[in-house]
């Protein structure tokens, strides 16, 4: 023990060395003589002189114009400039060694104050203010020097009286596009009375473009829209919309669909040969498939997009997404052309990159501005321009107002093979491997359906904490699963107006899951699922066939005396049938840029109702199926996370989950695999994997290589709340709390404590806190967290809470309650 403790005390005596040795390296030693080590700015902001308050946007506007700021000053790792001093290390590298890595790889170059444009940077600032509403605005600068070689520049912002809108008028005539605008004018983006702002005005012009192209005008752009300003109100605007006097003739008239193409096995390297082809007519569209890779009825849902009716944008943007969601094309390229001659159809040929067509996957940039500042000798110009009036009287000759759409597809392979390895280490002391291989046809039987065969094996064993029970086990598995991109049910036609894909998969899978010396386990299972997305946030899961036979095998001595001392276990491999069905809807708004975000999901399983209803029972009280029993209960879940932005790069996340489990008729208890279990890595994180509760119940075997791990109960109660940091890089640090237990719907003289009560079930609760590491490297996630327990709940009453038990010097405590749970991915 004193030999280790001597290695510690010495790699830590060189640990500050090295960072004495490297601090001390001075970070202005390669900032050229006359100039100085730029060390960041600052922007003051001084308060309205009249209403003495900061606007409630304050920190969002702070936030927009330090994004401003040019240039960046060193970047730093815990306050310290390291790279900086790499840098400074080393000297001009004359080729490959020491110096080159230190100058041209580990190191960064000083930011330098010639570098920097403080009254380039106060105009960006004050026309940021000014777009936000502050158009008296004024922003200065003044260098500050620090020291002999270093200096920063204070940015003071006074912005003065913010505008906001009077009115909102549009300027249109009684043209059809003139009285679109005006109809569209209840959704508008300029509220009356709120702050003027540039991006409500953008807002504005993109809704508008968004209304037009639903009514069929193809080649209005936003562009086109222009709002004026007349900012002569005593500290109001009134803003004026109105279509530019010179907008195209094109962009001024609605249009329709003539011909729908589609090209399922285009290709760059042989454009020319993949759109010949003999055109197959199929419910109103052409398909081009001279390879015959696919059925038309592929396609059957997911153009949306038909002839003779009115472009609308939202057919279009369906169409696009649900051939990419098909699964089966890596590109979807759309082409729109005007129809001169609506007696001819062109259907073949063609290319998504000919010049002068618009293509669909292309948006124009809209980031320009489109306003007018107007002063009081502005003439208010009510007028439209005489190309409104020459197309309303038909003065001028315009083409055939039909548009042909030519989709290009370029398809993935069909057949793939894949193969996964993973990785699992336990609270438990278990660490294990698995290997999966899966097969795939992305385009089964030519119907773009997925057709997925997998095969997986893996292995778990003990290697510390002999004492925590279990055994060394082993898993093979296989599934055959068939996913359709369409609904299949006994309703024709059934087929939801979303771009995403509504999906049937049907699977048959089976389990072995054998532990050493005690079991073997199999399970079979076929499974009908209906997938769904309803919109970008709403998805839905309904499978209502969900079949499962469970048969145990091969169970031996050891495990009889396991179950001696543990007779719910038996549970664990119990022979059965759950015959049933489940639903889950999940709503999820995550986004980067999102301040408040939230994750909802609720899930309802149901088994043996129907069959529980059909099946009389026999001469001992229970319903066989096969001569087997089968499962009857009703299983709920709900859980609920707020994610919260706190600034840049910390985030505040709470999380709340609940399950209530309710057997009945055939079972006393849930099913083994449908009951629920708190503790471990992704739960109660200052517990061991399935050793809390249920309620206040302990079994101090639990411990011991005497008793399996495997509490669970019929009710859960769980919360955790944890602060995420970014540090730097791939780093980041979290501290958080955890809090929950399980319990039973029912007494089990064996486990007093187990049941729930709603007057005393918060005494039961568990909790426990931690900090944690994790490496984010955008394709995996590596999670170290360590955690202690704070509130012990099968301690006698007035003991549970266990701070003043604390003590990291004791070895005993540590080894009993301090827990490392190492995992791949976030918890939650």
């Amino acid at each position: 023990m004193r030999k280790v403790s001597s290695h510690i005390i010495i790699c830590c005596s060189l640990l500050c060395l090295v960072i004495l040795a490297v601090s001390s390296c001075s970070t202005t030693r390669t900032v050229p003589e006359g100039d100085r080590l730029y060390t960041g700015s600052d922007v003051k902001w001084i308060t309205d002189t009249i209403t003495k308050k900061r606007p409630k946007d304050y920190s969002t506007l702070m936030e927009g114009m330090d994004k401003r700021i040019r240039p960046n000053r060193n970047r730093k790792f815990l306050g310290m400039p390291i790279r900086l001093w790499l840098y400074n290390l080393g000297n001009e590298p004359k080729g490959k060694g020491l110096n080159y890595l230190l100058r041209r790889k580990w190191g960064e170059p000083p930011v330098l104050l010639s570098q920097a444009k403080p009254d380039y940077t106060s105009q960006v600032l004050e026309e940021y203010l000014v777009d936000n509403g502050y158009f008296q605005a004024g922003v200065v600068s003044a260098i500050k020097l620090s020291g002999k070689k270093k200096a920063s520049i204070k940015y003071t912002a006074t912005p003065n009286h913010r505008y906001t809108i009077k009115s909102v008028t549009y300027l249109t005539d009684s043209s059809a596009i003139g009285k679109m605008v005006t109809y569209t004018k209840p959704e508008s983006s300029l509220i009356v009375g709120a702050n003027y702002s540039l991006d409500s005005i953008k807002a504005e012009r993109e809704r508008i473009h968004a209304a037009l192209k639903e009514q069929g005008y193809y080649y209005f752009t936003p562009d086109y829209l222009m709002v004026q300003v007349d900012s002569t109100n005593s500290g109001t605007v009134d803003l004026f919309v109105k279509i530019k006097d010179n907008t195209p003739l094109l962009a001024l008239r609605p249009y329709r669909m003539h011909d729908i193409v589609l090209f399922p096995d285009y290709s760059l390297d042989n454009d020319s040969a993949s759109t010949q082809g003999t055109p197959v007519r199929y419910k109103g569209i052409y398909i081009v498939d001279s390879a015959h890779r696919f059925k038309s009825s592929a396609f059957d849902r997911s153009v949306f997009l038909r002839p003779d009716s009115l472009y609308r944008l939202s057919s279009h943007n369906i169409t696009l997404q649900r051939l990419i969601n098909l699964g089966v094309f890596k590109f979807v390229k759309g082409q729109f052309s005007p129809v001169r001659d609506t007696s001819i159809h062109n259907l073949v040929g063609g290319s998504p990159n000919v010049t002068g067509n618009r293509d669909s996957s292309r948006r124009r940039d809209t980031s320009g501005r489109n306003l007018n500042r107007r002063d009081s000798t502005y003439a208010r110009d009510t007028s439209q321009a005489n190309n409104y009036r020459a197309m309303v009287n038909n003065r001028v000759a315009l083409d055939s107002g039909w548009l042909d759409a030519k989709l290009f597809l370029t398809p993935y392979k069909r057949r793939s093979l894949q193969t996964e390895l993973r990785g699992t280490s336990k609270s438990n002391g278990f660490i294990g491997s698995q290997i999966q291989i899966t097969a795939k046809n992305r385009n089964w039987l030519h119907s773009a359906a997925l057709l997925e065969i997998g095969l997986r094996g893996g292995l778990e064993w003990q290697t510390g904490n002999k004492n925590a029970g279990g055994s060394n086990s082993y898993g093979l598995g296989a599934e055959a699963a068939v996913t359709f991109p369409r609904f299949i049910t006994p309703f024709r036609g059934l087929n939801i107006r979303t771009p995403y894909v509504p999906k049937t998969r049907i699977s048959a899978s089976y389990e072995l899951y054998s532990r050493a010396d005690l079991y073997n386990l199999n399970a079979y299972t076929l499974q009908l699922q209906y997938l769904w997305q309803r919109t970008q946030y709403l998805s839905h899961i309904f499978a209502p066939v969900a079949l499962t036979y469970v048969l145990p095998t091969k169970t031996t001595p050891a495990y009889d005396s396991i179950l001696a001392n543990d007779p719910s276990q038996r549970n664990a491999i119990e022979k059965q049938f759950i015959l049933g069905g489940n639903y889950t809807i999940t709503y999820n708004n995550q986004q980067a840029n999102r301040v408040h975000s939230f994750y909802l999901s609720g899930n309802i399983d149901i088994s043996g109702n129907i069959a529980g209803l059909i099946i009389p029972k026999n001469d001992t009280g229970q319903k066989t199926l096969l001569g087997n029993s089968f499962a009857q209960y009703e299983r709920f879940t709900a859980e609920a996370r707020h994610y919260w932005q706190l600034g840049k790069g910390k985030q505040w996340v709470n999380r709340l989950l609940i399950g209530y489990g309710l057997p009945y008729g055939n079972s006393a208890t849930l099913p083994f695999v449908k009951q629920f279990f708190t503790g471990g890595s992704s739960s109660i994180r200052a517990f061991r994997a399935r050793t809390l509760g249920p309620g206040s119940y302990h079994n101090p075997a639990v411990d011991t290589s005497a008793l399996l791990a495997n509490e669970a109960g019929d009710i859960k109660l769980e919360f955790n709340s944890e602060l995420r940091v970014h540090v730097a890089s791939v780093f980041n640090v979290a501290a958080f709390v955890d809090a929950g237990n399980i319990w039973l719907q029912k007494d089990v003289p064996d486990k007093p404590g187990s049941k729930f009560a709603f007057g005393t079930f918060y005494k039961d609760i568990a909790v426990g806190g931690g900090v944690g590491l994790r490496i984010d490297a955008s394709i995996v996630v590596v999670r170290l967290d360590l955690a202690i327990p704070f509130r012990v709940p099968y301690l006698p009453e007035n003991e549970r809470w266990v701070f003043d038990k604390i003590d990291f010097s004791d070895p005993d405590w540590r080894k009993k309650n301090l827990i490392l749970n190492i995992a791949i991915g976030y918890p939650f």
